[in-house]
């Protein structure tokens, strides 16, 4: 069996590759903040609101899940998980191991960096040393002359060494463009603009590494902690079980209890009163999960879970996904290793509600692992840490945060023997 890692996140959050990210803080708009956001809107409480646009409903492929249609939102880590973390140094500082200190200034050059730049960012009494690390500081006019492609370079380079945290554990877009996941964020379009502009592709996702840079431009510490909250936007998505009297119940039944009947008795009556009952057509696949997933989804590790030493990550998740209560020692690699071996069997798709994928790198670490509900729709959560929550996503986005290409992380399905 392939050993564990801790895996990345797709949000903002540290990751041991858990996520490319933060040890950060954030806390809600002060009531300064929001003054000025009141007293500057033409349309008063009492006006009539445009409705927002409702939002697109996507369908599923066809199987024997049923008929499973979805839309996508945003989660946004509480004031009770962002307070937690302190507002990061907005000096921006690049870290190089000791031994590779000749090797700077030739990544540097490729990426563009003119050599009077070079000359002056290593000169001696610009450049910090320790006995493990050389560190570097570039200037916020170094940073925004990089292209895309030339920070892709360096930031590449900088996410090897867990110590270059937002680097390592980036903030992940899963749309097309930025401009797109900021949408109805409240975030201005200036902020909006500079998150843009320095973005950069890793893999085949877009991600934001800058934070100390963008923080460091804000007006003020309110300003500062509203972007910080506003950086741990996470897309997730909501599905739902279509229902009609020409859907054949028994069928649904075996699937959504993986064959053996869980949860049989409270599902059962559920979907036979959907269907008689006019004017509902639908059911929150949420009603469909098992009590822990049921629990856990669209939330944040509480702080008491901390007393365990470790907070529950992608394997001690999708290992847990059939347990009634979460057991604290698959938290421990090596022994959530030896439960695979020895409750799963390995299966080829099509894969079946309650599978478990594992994201295998091509050294045989299993970097992610995610449950498998329907379609191409999992349970996962993304990271070990407070910022990262439970949620529903597609696999082709989890696929793009762990980097699964021709040459990169593979996919593997796992089936629970009982």
């Amino acid at each position: 069996m392939h050993s564990f890692s801790s895996s990345p996140s797709a949000v903002p959050a540290g990751r041991n590759h858990q996520l490319p990210h933060l040890a950060h803080a954030i806390a809600g708009i002060s009531a300064a903040l929001l003054l000025l956001v009141l007293s500057t809107s033409s349309v008063s409480a009492e006006e009539d609101l445009p409705a927002l646009p409702q939002n697109e409903l996507y369908s599923c492929a066809s199987g024997p899940w049923g008929r499973v249609s979805y839309y996508y939102f945003y989660l946004e880590a509480p004031d009770y998980v962002v307070d937690k973390f302190p507002l990061p140094n907005t000096t921006t500082k690049w870290v190089f191991n000791i031994a590779e200190l000749d090797q700077i200034e030739p990544l540097l050059k490729s990426a563009g960096m003119p050599q009077e730049r070079l000359d002056q960012i290593l000169a001696p009494r610009r450049m910090v040393k320790d006995a493990q690390h050389a560190y570097v500081f570039p200037s916020a006019t170094d940073l925004e002359n990089l292209t895309p492609e030339n920070r892709a370079i360096i930031y590449t380079h900088l996410a090897r060494n867990p110590a270059n945290a937002f680097q390592y554990s980036p903030v992940f877009f899963l749309t097309d463009s930025v401009e797109e996941w900021a949408r109805e964020s409240g975030l201005p379009a200036s902020i909006v603009s500079k998150i843009s502009s320095l973005s950069y592709k890793a893999g085949n996702a877009l991600v934001f590494a800058d934070i100390p840079l963008l923080l460091s431009q804000a007006e003020n510490v309110a300003e500062a902690r509203f972007i910080m909250r506003k950086l741990t936007r996470v897309r997730t998505l909501m599905a739902q079980l279509e229902l009609s009297r020409e859907d054949s119940i028994p069928d649904l039944l075996n699937y959504w209890s993986t064959g053996l009947g869980l949860r049989k008795k409270e599902v059962e009556p559920l979907m036979r009163a959907i269907v008689q009952t006019k004017g509902l057509s639908h059911l929150d696949i949420l009603h469909l999960l098992l009590p822990l997933p049921r629990k856990l989804l669209y939330t944040y590790p509480d702080i008491s879970y901390t007393s365990e030493g470790r907070l529950p990550d992608c394997h001690w998740t999708s290992l847990n996904f059939f347990n009634l209560h979460p057991e604290p020692f698959l938290l421990d690699s090596r022994l959530a290793t030896s439960v695979v071996k020895q409750d799963f069997d390995k299966v080829e798709p099509p894969y079946r509600y309650g599978d478990v994928l594992m994201f295998i790198t091509p050294d045989g670490r299993a970097v992610h692992s995610a449950t498998y509900l329907a379609d191409d729709i999992l349970f996962t959560k993304n990271g070990s840490n407070l910022l990262t929550p439970w949620l529903l996503m597609r696999l082709q986005d989890l696929s793009k945060l762990y980097d699964v290409a021709p040459g990169s992380a593979r996919i593997v399905g796992f089936r629970h023997k009982k």
